[in-house]
């Protein structure tokens, strides 16, 4: 059951990993349409959408975080 556990976690951290990604991808995107707008009049609405892709980002890399701690301090502590 450890075994099941362990790969559930490494899945979920791949998972962040896979969506933090995905999110950065996003916040470059609205970030470069927003430099496009600056000629013409800046739309803050692609602003605000690249600011929102950050959080997403941050929020999944802590997760990713967590879950390594997890990983590392409760199934690999007696390798170290």
């Amino acid at each position: 059951m450890a075994w099941l556990f362990e790969r559930t976690v490494e899945l979920a951290a791949w998972t962040a990993m896979f969506a933090a990604w995905c999110a950065a991808g996003m916040m470059v995107y609205w970030l470069a349409c927003w430099v496009a707008t600056l000629q013409t009049g800046a739309d803050h609405n692609l602003l605000s959408n690249a600011g929102h892709y950050a959080a997403v980002f941050v929020g999944f890399a802590v997760a990713l975080g967590a879950l390594a701690c997890v990983d590392r301090f409760l199934f690999d502590a007696d390798e170290a």
